[in-house]
């Protein structure tokens, strides 16, 4: 869990999408090692990031099991956007698999995508 990496602040849902509003925290170890005096956003971070909303969002443990697709379309940097929002759309959410289709974005910008299969973790429900 990255638990000082960012807080979720908001969390509200459009049509078949589930939006979650974050910030980035910028005094985060992260931070020290990527990059010191120029902190960027290290993607697998954004990657667990992701899997954390979308834990919250199913109520359930979750381990990536495939990615079909990941791109970076921005730096991302707690001084430039250190406010976001996590777009996930569930594509399945079945006792066994989790599909998701999400993006890290502010506004009309899209930053990140990620569309993902991960496994339930069984007997182990998040709280």
């Amino acid at each position: 869990m990255l638990s000082d990496y960012y807080t979720v602040n908001n969390q509200w849902t459009e049509g078949d999408t589930t939006v979650f509003e974050v910030s980035l925290n910028p005094a985060s170890a992260v931070y020290r090692g990527h990059f010191p005096g120029m902190p960027v956003a290290p993607g697998v971070c954004n990657i667990q990031m992701i899997k954390e909303c979308v834990e919250r969002l199913t109520g359930r443990t979750l381990q990536i099991d495939y990615l079909a697709q990941c791109k970076l379309t921005t730096l991302l940097t707690p001084q430039q956007h250190p406010d976001l929002q996590v777009h996930i759309q569930l594509l399945e959410n079945s006792d066994t698999l989790v599909r998701a289709q999400t993006l890290i974005g502010q506004g009309e910008a899209t930053y990140f995508t990620l569309k993902f299969d991960a496994k339930v973790q069984p007997h182990n429900r998040k709280a």
